[in-house]
């Protein structure tokens, strides 16, 4: 131990006393990782672990592949939605509706994104409020009108009202009508990019369409929930043509599927160039430790002469090399955080 403190104090004044060596290594090695980082932070967000929701993997979404071969979301009303519940492949439905409302009680009104969420969808995600509540099932029940609550999103929490701890109980006003906060969502709760959850009315009237989701049973795969929903939408199709496409396949698709099918390839080659930048800034320091090698041959055969053994000085520099590159990884996580904050 105390040779390793004696090596780290020589390693720490050889960087001090060559400043621009120093300088110019550190920037290569934190550039190249933190951006390294960031981008793969990035490529697990989005594709390899987007959501928090418990068998994530079996929520899928409603859409049908057209004659064209583009993938259509489909939208239900509520009496489809009622048959498609039957559906014994399905284990729970989510529907909702996607709109904007204007929130005012502040200087200016702005605009807040609003999704009216079935009532069991808090309960069959599975993803716990941070603070207070979901929405329940007995705040929408069949045939009234909704209870006037809402959950906030985490980010619109933290945003639009400064992550108060104490907003559970305090007033929301949207669009003229007071609503009772119950909860906030936890930070990566955020169901189709919503700022604010309320209660989904389910009406009889077959115009008032909805999105839905739904989550299979253990065991069902996406090509045997195609063929259970294929003469149900088919019949849909034919009591409300103008609906849907004109010749379609039931094809329903994971969560993730369109930005899987929009985004990896955009996503990996980001990735392969900022790999590519972190290889060359190695390639950068790795060519300044030689030439700075080089520059102290003479320090080396002195300490060689006094009677420093060849492992002992390959030590000091191995010692070096790591400093350095601690230094360059400490930098590289900071950076990481700021690229971060710049992509959010």
């Amino acid at each position: 131990m105390p040779t390793l403190i004696q090596d780290l104090r020589y390693s720490v004044r050889q960087l001090v006393k060559s400043p621009g060596f120093t300088l110019t290594a550190v920037i290569s090695l934190a550039l190249g990782m933190g951006a390294t980082t960031a981008v793969f932070s990035v490529i697990y967000a989005a594709l390899l672990d987007p959501y928090p929701f418990p068998a994530a993997d079996r929520i899928v979404r409603m859409a049908v592949r057209t004659r064209a071969g583009a993938v259509e979301m489909v939208n239900l009303n509520s009496p489809q939605i009622q048959q498609l519940r039957q559906v014994r492949a399905i284990e729970n439905l989510l529907a909702m509706d996607y709109h904007a409302m204007t929130m005012t009680g502040h200087d200016l009104p702005e605009n807040v994104n609003v999704i009216g969420l079935i009532s069991n969808g808090f309960d069959d995600l599975g993803v716990p409020p941070v603070l207070g509540r979901g929405i329940l099932r007995s705040d929408a029940l069949d045939g009234q009108d909704p209870q006037l609550v809402a959950v906030l999103s985490y980010k619109f929490w933290q945003e639009r009202l400064g992550a108060d701890p104490r907003v559970v109980g305090k007033t929301l006003h949207l669009d003229r009508k007071n609503y009772a906060i119950v909860g906030v969502a936890a930070p990566r709760f955020r169901w189709y990019s919503a700022d604010v959850y309320l209660p989904l009315k389910m009406t009889q009237d077959p115009g008032h369409f909805c999105m839905v989701d739904f989550r299979l049973r253990p065991g069902v795969t996406h090509r045997a929930v195609d063929a259970a929903l294929e003469p149900l939408l088919q019949q849909f199709a034919r009591d409300m043509p103008k609906h849907f496409p004109e010749h379609f396949k039931v094809q329903v698709e994971g969560l993730n599927a369109w930005v899987d099918r929009s985004m990896r390839g955009t996503l990996f080659l980001l990735f392969g160039a900022v790999a590519l930048l972190l290889a060359i800034g190695c390639g950068n320091v790795s060519i300044l430790l030689l030439a700075q090698g080089t520059a102290r041959q003479h320090e080396f055969a002195v300490r060689a002469a006094v009677g420093a053994q060849g492992r002992r000085i390959v030590r000091q520099l191995l010692t070096e090399s790591v400093l350095l590159a601690a230094i360059g990884v400490v930098l590289g996580v900071l950076a990481s955080y700021g690229i971060l904050a710049g992509i959010k």
